[in-house]
């Protein structure tokens, strides 16, 4: 399934790049996963102080974030490896799977807590909460107070919570950070000092806030009150950010010559351009996981609006990013720009017709005034898309389709004089790019050009 993430990464750099869900995998296929050092580590840590260990993340199959076989993994080594105290900390999903199909994962985890004898829920969250990337702190307190504190709603089973929500009309994406119970009303468990935490996302964008009031001694987002667990065993399944201090289990693979590389190494000034849910994308992403600029490259970043979701306000802030950038063309700032338009993906996610109607037509506005702009200075537009998502607003059965598909994308390129061949990958772009550009490819992109 692709997303943003994997999407940006083969596009900027220029060849197939195995997704972390991939390398995971493979890890746990050939055996490579239990020895893996910062789990043996966090495992080593807790059954010497007699602690905890907690196991947190999006808990689907749907592969964008996490996959829940990765947690059943986890389960399975705390079990083998004798830990005592497991607790899970599930983030709901229904944004890349179903909007309600919580139970079903659920259902599978209590299978695996039978057969291994470990694990239990300690708190529910639904991702719109645990896993904000916009900077909402708001949302990230109250999953925080809920796994350190035992603040919130509370309920015996998580079957308990989903089933209390879907009732008041909440589906798996806003379930409200809850707490587990005992038959005594205590909370099933808290994150307490020395214990150690299993993040078990791969994918960093959506994992970068929580993960940081976790491991941030100097975080000031918000007042994490007088309990600040200490975590000397704060394990990140993949890198997520500089700004984490936590372990890493799958360390980066090096990514040399991407195009943003390839393109400064020329002489040519570059410019990344996004609001601010897509902007990690044509910075981070693109540069194959590098968080730093390339000589000659400016950023811009354009705030995307305060709402609950963008359904609400499908345009988001494309208008002013649009603005931002025809600016710049105009006055001949950069020689190559990447931008994202965020709102077909955003909004798409939404499963509603209207407002994401209403999204497509702002970006079909947007993007007409982009290329009107970089015609007109003799410029060539490449146009696509990382991943299908608006699409496709409906399933078969007539319900909501709030996850991405794997429709192919459409690749324009605005010069006249040029064939493009059938086919091609998103690894294809940036060699396209290049030769438009006149700059030779290096021999790590092995991607191909589309024009014939």
């Amino acid at each position: 399934m692709g997303n943003s993430e994997v999407g940006h990464l083969n596009i900027g750099a220029g060849r197939i790049v195995y997704q972390s869900l991939t390398r995971v995998n493979v890890a746990i296929r050939e055996g490579e996963f239990d020895q893996n050092e910062t789990f043996q580590n966090a495992i080593k840590s807790v059954k010497e102080k007699g602690t905890a260990l907690h196991l947190f993340g999006l808990l689907s199959d749907g592969g964008v974030h996490s996959h829940m076989n990765h947690m059943f993994a986890l389960l399975r080594l705390a079990a083998k490896e004798g830990v005592e105290k497991v607790y899970i900390h599930a983030f709901l999903d229904g944004r890349d799977v179903g909007p309600q199909t919580a139970k079903g994962y659920i259902d599978a985890t209590n299978e695996v807590i039978k057969e291994t004898g470990v694990g239990q829920f300690a708190t529910i969250s639904g991702r719109y909460y645990s896993m904000d990337r916009d900077k909402r702190w708001d949302r990230v307190e109250k999953c925080y107070r809920a796994m350190v504190n035992g603040e919130g709603p509370t309920y015996k089973s998580a079957e308990e919570c989903v089933e209390d929500s879907y009732a008041n009309g909440i589906h798996d994406e806003f379930v409200l950070p809850s707490v587990i119970v005992n038959e005594d009303d205590t909370p099933v468990a808290t994150i307490n000092n020395d214990d150690a935490v299993i993040f078990y996302n791969f994918r960093p964008d959506r994992a970068i806030q929580i993960a940081r009031v976790f491991t941030n001694e100097d975080f000031r987002e918000f007042d994490r009150g007088e309990k600040v667990p200490h975590i000397p065993e704060f394990v990140c399944m993949t890198h997520f950010s500089e700004t984490v201090d936590g372990y890493v289990a799958f360390k980066p693979m090096n990514l040399d010559n991407t195009l943003g590389e390839v393109v400064a190494q020329a002489g040519l000034k570059q410019l990344r351009i996004a609001e601010t849910e897509k902007y990690p994308h044509v910075t981070f992403f693109f540069s194959g996981g590098r968080e730093a600029e390339f000589p000659g490259e400016e950023r811009i970043l354009i705030n995307s609006p305060k709402v609950a979701t963008y359904d609400l306000k499908p345009e988001m802030s494309i208008y002013e990013v649009t603005d931002a950038l025809v600016n710049d063309i105009e006055n001949d700032k950069h020689d190559v720009i990447i931008l994202n338009f965020a709102n077909c993906d955003m909004v798409g996610h939404s499963g509603m017709m209207e407002p994401t109607i209403k999204a497509v037509e702002a970006t079909d506005e947007c993007l007409g005034k982009v290329v009107e702009a970089i015609l007109a200075k003799d410029g060539v537009a490449l146009i696509t898309a990382d991943h299908g998502n608006a699409d496709q607003e409906l399933t078969a059965e007539g319900g909501p389709m709030t996850a991405h598909t794997t429709n192919p994308v459409p690749f324009i390129v605005t010069k006249n004089d040029v064939e493009l061949r059938e086919g091609g990958i998103l690894g294809d772009i940036a060699p396209t790019m290049l030769t438009l550009l006149n700059v030779e490819q290096p021999k790590e992109m092995t991607g191909k050009t589309i024009i014939k």
